[in-house]
C-alpha cells in the first residue's frame, strides 16, 4: 500500500468519525428517551464510577450489574454465601443505584459547557372571510396555510466559572457515590460473613446441646442402675432425671436459634428465611498463644487514610467547597452567543376572492447578550451562606467519621487480642472439664462419687463446651469486624479464613 493510499484512508476515517460525533450531537433529545437507547453515555461519565476489585471477582458479574443464582442446591461455603449476597442485597443495589444518578448529575453538568440548538416548526390553517353591506367596502377573504419554522443557537462563553465549579461539585459528588458504594460492598461482605459464622455457631451449640443431652442419659442410666440395685436411693435418680430434661430443652431451644440464624443468613442473601440451607464448615486456622498483629497506630492510620467512609466523606466537603464558589460565579454577569434563522408564510387578504395571496418573511440574527444581575432580593448572599454552612457540616462530618472509625479500629483490635488469649483458655477449661466429667462418672459407677459430684462435672462440661464454641465465634467475629473498620475485607480475605 503506497504513502498516498494510507493517507486518504486515514482522512477518510477521521472524516467518518467527525460525521459520526456530529450527527450524534444533533440527535433531538427525545430520542434519548428510547429505552433502547438507556445505556447512551456519549460524555462517558459512567465510566468514572470506581467499582472495588471484590466485584469483578463475583461469577457471572458484568460490571457492577445484579448478577443471578439458582436455588442454593449444593453445600454453601463462605465465599459462596458472600458472592450471593453482593448480587442480591438490597444495600449493594441501592448503593449502586446512587452511583448511578450521581454520574448522570456529572453529565448534565458536563452538558453545561455545550452550546444548545433547537428548532420550532409550527402550521395552522386559516379562513377568514369579511364582508359589509356598504357598497364602497370591498369584501376581503383569507383562506391558507400558514407556516413558520425557527432554529436557535445558544452558547454561555463566559460566566466567571459557575460552570466549572458545578462540573467539580458533581464529580466530587460522584466520587463520594463511589466510596459509598464501596462502604456498601464493605458492610454487606462483613453482614454476610458474620452471619456465616453466627449460623455455623449455632450449628455448634445445637450438636453440643445434643452430646449433653447424651451424657445426661448416661449419667440417668447410671444412676437408675444404681438404684434398682438398692445401693442410691430414688433422689439420684430423680436429680438424673431433672438433668436430662434440662439437657432436651437446651436441645430445643438450640434448634430453635440454628434456625433463626439460618433464616437471617438466606435474608442475606436475597431468599426468603424459610429456604433450607446446607452450610459447608469453614475450615478455622486458631489462634496461637501470642499472635502476630500490627501496631495499633500504623492500623489506624492505615483505616483513617483509606476508609471508604472517610473518602466518601473528603469528596463530600470537596464538592461543598465548590458549591461555594458556584454559588459566588452566578452573582456575577454571564455573557451568551445567541444566532437565529426564522422564515414564515402567511396567507394575506384577497379582495372578492379574485385569488390567493401570501406573506413570507426571512430572518436571521447574531448576536452577544449580556446577563447582569443587578438586585434579586438578597438571594444570592443567603445561597452563599448556605453553602458555606453546608461547608462547616460536611467538616464536621468527616471529624465524626474519623472518630468513628478511629473507634471501631480500636475496639475491634482489643477484642482480636483478648479473643485470641479466650480461645487458647477456652480449650484448655474444655479439655480439662472433659477429663473431670469421665472420672466423675467412673467414680459414680463404682460407687466413690455421688450424685452431686456427676451432675456437677456433667454441667462443668456442658458449659465448658458452650465457652469454647462462643469464644471461638467471638474471636473469627473479631477478625472480620477489624478487617471491616480498616476497609480492607474482600473476597480474597473471606476465601482464605
Amino acid at each position: 500500500m503506497s504513502a498516498d493510499t494510507h493517507h486518504v484512508g486515514r482522512v477518510t476515517r477521521l472524516t467518518a468519525n467527525g460525521l459520526l460525533v456530529t450527527l450524534t450531537a444533533l440527535l433531538p433529545p427525545c430520542l434519548y428517551a428510547h429505552p433502547g437507547l438507556d445505556g447512551f453515555d456519549p460524555l462517558g461519565t459512567q465510566q468514572q464510577i470506581t467499582a472495588p476489585p471484590v466485584i469483578s471477582r463475583v461469577p457471572d458479574m458484568v460490571g457492577v450489574a445484579p448478577c443471578e443464582f439458582g436455588p442454593p442446591s449444593t453445600t454453601l461455603s463462605l465465599e459462596d454465601v458472600a458472592a450471593r449476597a453482593l448480587c442480591r442485597n438490597p444495600l449493594t443495589r441501592r448503593a449502586w443505584a446512587s452511583a448511578q444518578v450521581q454520574a448522570a448529575r456529572l453529565g448534565e453538568a458536563k452538558a453545561a459547557q455545550w452550546p444548545t440548538l433547537s428548532g420550532v416548526l409550527s402550521g395552522s390553517r386559516n379562513r377568514t372571510q369579511t364582508s359589509s353591506t356598504n357598497s364602497w367596502m370591498s369584501q376581503e377573504s383569507y383562506n391558507g396555510t400558514a407556516r413558520a419554522a425557527e432554529l436557535a443557537f445558544d452558547w454561555v462563553m463566559f460566566d466567571f466559572g459557575a460552570r466549572s465549579a458545578e462540573m467539580r461539585k458533581a464529580r466530587e459528588l460522584l466520587v463520594a457515590a463511589s466510596e459509598s458504594f464501596n462502604a456498601a460492598v464493605l458492610d454487606v461482605l462483613y453482614t454476610s460473613a458474620r452471619d456465616y459464622f453466627a449460623a455455623l455457631t449455632a450449628r455448634a451449640q445445637a450438636d453440643a446441646a445434643r452430646e449433653a443431652e447424651s451424657n445426661a442419659a448416661q449419667s440417668l442410666a447410671a444412676a437408675h442402675a444404681r438404684m434398682r440395685s438398692g445401693i442410691v436411693s430414688i433422689a439420684d435418680d430423680l436429680q438424673a432425671r431433672t438433668a436430662l430434661n434440662q439437657a432436651k430443652l437446651s436441645v430445643v431451644r438450640a434448634d430453635s436459634a440454628l434456625h433463626e440464624a439460618i433464616g437471617t443468613l438466606a435474608l442475606d442473601m436475597g431468599l426468603t428465611p424459610d429456604v433450607p440451607l446446607m452450610l459447608a464448615e469453614a475450615p478455622v486456622m486458631l489462634p496461637g498463644s501470642a499472635p502476630q498483629m500490627d501496631a495499633i497506630k500504623a492500623l489506624l492510620d492505615q483505616a483513617l487514610e483509606s476508609h471508604p467512609r472517610l473518602q466518601a466523606a473528603r469528596a463530600e466537603l470537596q464538592a461543598a467547597q465548590a458549591s461555594i464558589d458556584s454559588t459566588r460565579a452566578q452573582a456575577w454577569p454571564s455573557v451568551r452567543l445567541q444566532a437565529g434563522l426564522s422564515a414564515s408564510n402567511r396567507p394575506a387578504a384577497s379582495i372578492d376572492a379574485a385569488g390567493g395571496m401570501s406573506s413570507t418573511s426571512r430572518n436571521n440574527y447574531v448576536g452577544v447578550r449580556v446577563t447582569i444581575p443587578f438586585f434579586e432580593g438578597f438571594a444570592s448572599a443567603y445561597r452563599i451562606r448556605e453553602a458555606r454552612a453546608q461547608a462547616d457540616f460536611q467538616q464536621a462530618n468527616i471529624a465524626e467519621t474519623e472518630q468513628q472509625v478511629a473507634l471501631n479500629v480500636w475496639k475491634s483490635y482489643e477484642a482480636v487480642r483478648a479473643g485470641a488469649q479466650t480461645v487458647q483458655q477456652a480449650r484448655a477449661l474444655q479439655e480439662d472439664a472433659e477429663l473431670a466429667f469421665d472420672a466423675a462418672q467412673s467414680r459414680y459407677r463404682v460407687g466413690v462419687a455421688n450424685i452431686i459430684e456427676l451432675l456437677h462435672a456433667q454441667d462443668a462440661l456442658v458449659a465448658a463446651n458452650q465457652q469454647r464454641i462462643v469464644s471461638v465465634s467471638d474471636w473469627l467475629t473479631a477478625r472480620l469486624s477489624l478487617a471491616a473498620s480498616l476497609g480492607k475485607l474482600d473476597l480474597g480475605q473471606i476465601q482464605n479464613w
